[in-house]
């Protein structure tokens, strides 16, 4: 009886869920989160986009700014730009796929982006992004989050961060050894580094059961030559126990198995390790704090080949618009070489476009951010995959347990090839 009585409430729930998605495509109402352009008309010839994101204030301001400029030269068109927290924007695009209401433009994480391609949230724009010319100039990591298997893509993307090595300069000079180039150099380096006595480590890094975990494991297993399409390789299975047998030599604390990415830098930044993968957004919220000590970044060192992993966000055109031709202008305006420059410049972030990268000294000249550029030539993307968080918590679980020595390396990485072979087998993945 318990369980029976609370459909009728259930019921509504699912209504007013439904209910609350944002301004559908012929509405011209906003909510208290949506900021409209200044070309606003109520005549039916307007063409009314709306854009849903998640952005914080500085990147939400230069998004409407790019808006009001694009109402300017295209007058007749009205945006609507909208804020929602990330997690409701999601749930939004979950409920959006199945009632059609949708906005015209939206924003998905770029590991996310294929999850909602295959619900159907996401236009195909292949021959639209074809005809503007382009395409050529984006680098292949974040270009390939908004592509399926197929080749066909359903958006592009906006902004990218990626990880590399920062290194503590006043230890390493020390020891007398340079920043590490190879894996070999590298737990050379580690070897000097770590001081058990004094609690130091050569190297922290996160290895916790999330996707942060996931995101920090990554350029391991493809410098090795792996790929996460087969991580019972020998290369991805030798990247595995290259990281557990840093572990086991007591040059990484066991504790990353618990460690987000914040709290391997504050492990770096005490002074208890030497070395830290790091990524871009450090730069700004991390780098500051340290004053007792110098440093510097430089590639993640490599086995067979450099490697890297991109995060960032992404803009598709969504299903069920009424003007794809209006939405696409808008995301080729945005995804313009200076417009790109432009967007990275001010929110601190890695241009997408290779072309950007060279419009602005700070990614060329900046000793920090021009390793973060140099790294986005070798870095990939998680996935592309409509089921990452089911391949994301294969490779954290088997890292997990190889780091804390539950399982062998090898053991581990099969068993985690072994959950995801039904789900490669519905639907490859392309790397």
């Amino acid at each position: 009886m318990k369980a029976f009585s609370k459909l009728p409430l259930l019921f509504i729930l699912l209504i007013l869920s439904i209910g609350i998605i944002g301004c559908s495509k012929s509405s011209n109402n906003t909510t208290a989160n949506a900021t409209t352009g200044a070309a606003a008309t109520n005549t039916s010839a307007v063409k009314n986009i709306t854009i849903w994101h998640y952005f914080g204030d500085t990147e939400a301001k230069f998004l409407q700014t790019l808006a009001d400029e694009f109402m300017q030269s295209h007058p007749g068109t009205n945006i609507t730009v909208t804020f929602m927290a990330r997690e409701a924007l999601m749930n939004q695009y979950t409920v959006g796929a199945v009632s059609g209401q949708l906005p015209d433009i939206g924003m998905v994480d770029s590991p996310d982006h294929a999850s909602y391609i295959a619900l159907g949230v996401f236009e195909d724009i292949t021959s639209d992004l074809k005809a503007w010319g382009q395409l050529d100039q984006f680098y292949p990591g974040p270009l390939s989050s908004c592509t399926d298997a197929s080749g066909k893509i359903y958006g592009l993307p906006n902004n990218s961060n990626c990880l590399a090595l920062l290194c503590n300069m006043d230890m390493l000079n020390a020891a007398g050894i340079q920043k590490p180039t190879t894996w070999d150099e590298f737990e050379a380096a580690c070897a000097k580094l770590t001081k058990p006595a004094q609690q130091i480590y050569g190297f922290s890094m996160s290895a916790i059961s999330n996707e942060e975990g996931t995101f920090q494991i990554i350029p391991w297993l493809y410098s090795a030559g792996g790929s996460v399409a087969k991580l019972d390789s020998p290369e991805c299975i030798r990247a595995m126990d290259f990281l557990s047998g840093l572990v086991k030599k007591g040059y990484l604390s066991k504790e990353a198995v618990n460690w987000g990415q914040g709290d391997a830098m504050n492990a770096f930044k005490a002074q208890k390790s030497a070395m830290v993968e790091s990524g871009t957004w450090q730069i700004q919220y991390d780098l500051p704090d340290i004053k007792d000590f110098k440093y510097e970044y430089t590639l993640l060192p490599k086995d067979k080949k450099y490697a890297s992993v991109i995060g960032g966000e992404n803009f598709g055109v969504c299903a069920g618009t009424k003007y794809k031709d209006v939405c696409v202008q808008f995301l080729t305006n945005m995804g313009t070489a200076e417009n790109v420059a432009r967007w990275c410049e001010n929110a601190g972030k890695l241009p997408v476009r290779a072309d950007s990268a060279k419009l602005r000294k700070i990614w060329t000249d900046d000793p920090n951010l021009s390793v973060f550029s140099g790294a986005m030539q070798y870095a990939v993307a998680r996935g592309p995959h409509p089921e990452w968080p089911t391949i994301s918590k294969a490779i954290y679980t088997a890292a997990q347990a190889s780091l804390l020595g539950a399982q062998a390396p090898a053991d581990a990485m099969k068993a985690a090839a072994a959950t995801l072979a039904p789900v490669y087998a519905k639907n490859p993945i392309a790397q």
